[in-house]
């Protein structure tokens, strides 16, 4: 699922890819009818398909070419890369298409990515059974363009296991969707801890709200059918300022992504940690059309935020893993990066200079009053309890042994 998932977003994310994508169904479809020519029913028609069924089957032959997973076609164990290598040859010879560009290249990382994926996926954990259900729900229930936006197997495993080592108990989910990511880290985190979960679709928050109930983690989560911006402002108003452990940011409009950042810079507390989904692939140049572009431009503006120490894990789509160490204004960040751009880095010394002197003065405030306080107004613990009486010895039973007691 994972595999197919990528294969079906590049294509349409990217108008080369999804030329090449067609090409390698036609190889494909050529091979199927030279097995099996045409498929004829009872009475000598030949048999129409749904398009739903062929997308099913089309998946089902792509999936399995899995490491360590025989073939559904051919039966025989194959992976990603074996299979880009084959194609290649016969997809370039097409007269057509166009010569091979750098979108070629693209899919080929691909392909090694998602072989990667697959084999860090037998070195983890095991995923919770409800979780392996509702990715098969996905598949079975919804049509292929939809059932693709669910949350990758092996990047729930990374969320989870952030949650748990943060001991995470505010948590925002900002595009639930059917709520894997949200029902993986609510399994990692304690019992009192609250996932508050953003999908502004009905039907998703609907089925994600069914799944909860599934989970038995509807304790933990809190829904709201809205856009990510308005609750977070709404959060904010409330007073939740520095109050979230951690947020997981899937939100379907990925050009919206840099003003959550600046909301949620303001609810994560130091320490905290934000996730961006969806983060590799806009990094290549090829991918020209929206919303490319502007999350080239993120990618650019996080790793150069001072307020975090970013990393982005190539798994699958991309992770970005955010932690925030420092609080800082942020219209005076934003007038003092625009600066360093202009090889100014003198505006953003500043502030860091003065958040700095923010600091040291509550520290020293904090000693001044443990210094205020009277030597003698040191509160002296009471002397400990004395220790139990030790209980009386036990009468022997000299009955067994011939004795009668007089």
């Amino acid at each position: 699922m994972i595999s197919v998932r990528l294969l079906i977003t590049m294509a349409m994310a990217m108008p080369c890819t999804h030329a090449y994508m067609q090409r390698a169904g036609a190889v494909l479809a050529r091979a199927e009818r030279t097995r099996t020519g045409r498929v004829l029913a009872q009475f000598g028609f030949k048999v129409q398909k749904s398009e739903r069924l062929l997308i099913r089957e089309a998946w089902e032959k792509a999936d399995a070419y899995r490491p360590g997973k025989a073939n559904w076609f051919t039966k025989q164990q194959k992976d990603l890369s074996s299979l880009h290598k084959k194609l290649l040859p016969e997809i370039e010879a097409l007269p057509s298409e166009p010569p091979p560009s750098n979108a070629t290249s693209l899919l080929g990382s691909l392909l090694k990515v998602l072989t990667t994926g697959d084999l860090a996926l037998t070195l983890c954990s095991p995923e919770p059974p409800v979780l392996t259900q509702l990715r098969d729900w996905l598949v079975e229930k919804l049509p292929m363009p939809e059932a693709v936006l669910g949350l990758p197997e092996e990047q729930g495993r990374v969320l989870s296991t952030i949650v748990r080592a943060l001991d995470a108990r505010k948590i925002l989910d900002l595009g639930t969707f059917t709520g894997y990511s949200a029902i993986a880290m609510a399994y990692a985190a304690a019992d009192d801890a609250r996932v508050i979960c953003c999908e502004p679709q009905s039907a998703p928050a609907r089925w994600a709200r069914d799944w909860f109930l599934k989970a038995g983690v509807s304790g933990k989560m809190e829904m709201h059918e809205q856009e990510a911006a308005p609750l977070l402002e709404r959060l904010l108003a409330e007073g939740g300022a520095g109050s979230v452990d951690m947020v997981f940011v899937d939100i379907g409009k990925r050009e919206k992504y840099p003003e959550t950042h600046e909301l949620l810079m303001q609810l994560v507390r130091i320490g905290g940690v934000v996730v961006y989904y969806d983060t590799l692939w806009s990094s290549d140049e090829v991918q020209q059309h929206d919303p490319y572009p502007a999350m080239r431009q993120f990618n650019k503006d996080i790793a150069a935020d001072p307020r975090v120490i970013a990393t982005l894990v190539p798994l699958s789509y991309g992770l970005t893993l955010c932690v925030k160490t420092v609080s800082l204004e942020g219209k005076a960040l934003a007038k003092a990066l625009k600066a360093r751009t202009e090889n100014d880095d003198e505006p953003l010394l500043d502030l860091l200079r003065a958040r700095q002197e923010v600091l040291y003065a509550e520290l020293a405030s904090l000693n001044d009053g443990a210094n205020d306080q009277p030597a003698d107004a040191a509160v002296e613990l009471p002397p400990p309890p004395p220790p139990p009486p030790p209980p009386p010895p036990k009468k022997r039973d000299m009955s067994l042994l011939g004795f009668q007691p007089k």
